[in-house]
């Protein structure tokens, strides 16, 4: 039986067109139809909820963010604290929706020191969280052993930051396709979105609106003009400056003593799921495959099993590569473009998984005439043109 259709939100109600199953995609999705009472129809040639959402460790980890290095947004922490804090009532919502699971956990997690260069950096987070009054504790050895025994006995210091917990990734798209294929407002497509260029204004028959949500790819969404296929970049020159950052990952099987906190150490993380514990990840800026090289993921398991060793001893079971979606700033494009009716959610670098419900939110916000927080409106497109 279909659910109900919810009431709708204004006397015009737009028909959103979609251009991109990963999770922002998919969330708008859910947040439009589901939650707003907006038909929406998502496009996608490529599989639905695969590419980078597939490819990540699904972590929501806003305070590991709190220490930005140089040129990035200034409002990007901001952004992932208000996201981190929708994550659980968007789970619940997405449960109750999709009638299963998406992995969710609050549990806090532990960045981890080694040596005197890990602990000054530590020390670094910990004075960034201090400053934006962000709840965090400092542990010694001890305690953090007690919360993780997996940990090798050498730690020096931990950082426990309960505002960064972690969801199954896989479990959220899948169930985010489940909720869409339930709504009578949601269509899916598995094809490109047949987008023309007449007299110079974007048309999508039978949409209204149109948002472009295609991770890296989302430049090269082709349009066609008088017979040529042009890449959508003409209609949005801000997207050229989305650009690709490989990383490398692996899961090994669970196993006895194996971790169950999700851990951070440098650019390693450890994430345990339900069914694997995932390792990564490389960061390969320029780089767009999704082939894996042995040698990586042997090192990203070597390193794994410096924090915790009974990683050493536990099969691998995947080992796969993805492409995050980047921009000079490191934060996401959110905004309507300076084509009128065509928005763009995409850019989201390491952080797509934990942006999805305040992206969807923005953009439905956007698309439905409601005014923006400056904090939101900060994302805007334009700002890679006024900062150059």
């Amino acid at each position: 039986m279909s659910p109900p259709l919810p009431p709708p939100i204004s006397s015009f109600t737009p028909k959103v067109a979609i251009l991109g199953a990963g999770i922002v995609g998919l969330a708008t999705a859910f947040e439009l139809a589901i939650k707003r009472g907006v038909p929406v129809t998502l496009y996608d040639p490529a599989p639905m909820g695969r590419g980078a959402s597939w490819a990540a460790a699904g972590m929501l980890a806003p305070a590991f963010e709190a220490a930005a290095e140089e040129g990035v947004h200034p409002h990007l922490f901001e952004l992932c604290m208000e996201s981190a804090e929708l994550w659980p009532d968007f789970s619940i919502d997405l449960a109750h929706s999709a009638d299963t699971d998406s992995g969710y956990s609050g549990r806090p997690s532990l960045a981890l020191a080694f040596d005197m260069a890990e602990t000054a950096a530590m020390h670094q987070l910990a004075r960034a969280l201090d400053a934006r009054d962000v709840a965090h504790e400092e542990l010694p050895p001890a305690s953090a052993h007690l919360l993780e025994p997996s940990i090798a006995p050498d730690l020096i210091a931990a950082l426990q930051m309960p505002t960064d917990g972690q969801v199954d990734n896989r479990a959220v798209v899948r169930a985010l396709i489940m909720a869409l294929q339930r709504s009578p407002l949601a269509t899916l497509r598995s094809e490109a979105a047949p987008l023309r260029s007449e007299g110079g204004r974007l048309t999508l028959e039978g949409h209204d609106l149109i948002l472009a949500a295609a991770g890296w790819n989302t430049a090269a969404i082709k349009v066609e003009e008088n017979g040529q296929m042009l890449s959508l970049v003409n209609w949005a020159p801000a997207l050229d400056q989305i650009d690709c950052y490989g990383g490398q990952m692996l899961s090994v099987a669970h196993g006895y003593g194996s971790p169950e906190t999700t851990l951070r150490c440098g650019s390693i993380y450890i994430a345990p799921k339900a069914d694997r514990v995932i390792i990564g990840a490389t960061m390969e800026p320029g780089i767009a495959t999704d082939a894996p090289a042995p040698e990586a993921i042997a090192a990203l398991h070597a390193r794994a099993a410096r924090l915790c060793p009974v990683l050493a001893e536990l099969p691998v079971i995947e080992t796969w590569a993805g492409i995050r979606p980047g921009t000079p700033d490191h934060a996401p494009m959110i905004g309507e473009t300076n084509t009128p009716g065509l928005f763009v959610a995409a850019g989201h670098y390491r952080n797509g998984i934990l942006l999805a419900p305040i992206t969807a939110r923005i953009i439905a916000d956007m698309m439905l005439g409601k005014s923006l927080s400056a904090l939101h409106a900060s994302f805007t497109p334009a700002r890679v043109f006024e900062a150059a």
